[in-house]
């Protein structure tokens, strides 16, 4: 199972990386348009944890540009090391980067933030809510977190061909609660609204 898992990260990925490669430059700005055409946040000012992309993940950049404009607070993951669940520090565009211990830029000022709505990227995703990601099991561990905390809304952002027929599940993989693509927004829990982080 570990090996085939393998075997299909690389091969999404390699999918990804040529749709990246020639449709990402426009795509960011459709996410953002897809985003407003759909009644994706309910009424409010909401802690929204977003994500800067990675590779050919698709860029929130502009989606992130109108949350912020339109007075959400944004924050980003901080992870420590691979096995730990992430954190989130307060964030706005233009802040200052640095290296986590991931390697992954994240805020260098530690604003703790609890958000009520998480952003995230992946690999693959079904119709059922299932979410393939890179395989190191973060963002399990820090929705699993979260979800045990308050009632949060995992949004999946990607481009719209990274939907599967069906991804492989373990019992430790954490499902979306919707997806946002360049060209959809699939709603799996329509009832499960955010609540404001106390």
């Amino acid at each position: 199972m570990t090996s085939d898992k393998h075997i299909y990260r690389k091969n999404l990925m390699a999918q990804r990386k040529a749709h990246h490669l020639a449709h990402g430059a426009t795509a960011g700005d459709k996410l953002a348009t897809q985003f407003l055409a759909q009644p994706i946040l309910p009424t409010g000012q909401w802690t929204i944890a977003a994500y800067l992309p990675v590779g050919s993940e698709i860029d929130p950049t502009a989606l992130m540009h109108h949350l912020q404009n339109s007075g959400h607070q944004l924050c980003l993951p901080f992870c420590a090391a691979i096995d730990q669940a992430a954190s989130f520090r307060a964030f706005q565009l233009g802040d200052d980067l640095a290296a986590d211990g991931l390697g992954i830029a994240a805020p260098q000022k530690d604003h703790p933030c609890q958000p009520d709505i998480v952003l995230l990227p992946l690999l693959a995703f079904d119709r059922q809510g299932n979410r393939l990601g890179r395989g190191g099991g973060t963002y399990d561990r820090t929705l699993q977190t979260l979800r045990a905390q308050h009632q949060i809304r995992a949004i999946g952002l990607a481009y719209d061909m990274q939907m599967v027929d069906n991804c492989p599940v373990e019992p430790h993989d954490q499902p979306l609660d919707a997806i946002l693509s360049e060209a959809r927004y699939l709603d799996f829990a329509p009832s499960q609204a955010p609540k404001k982080a106390t």
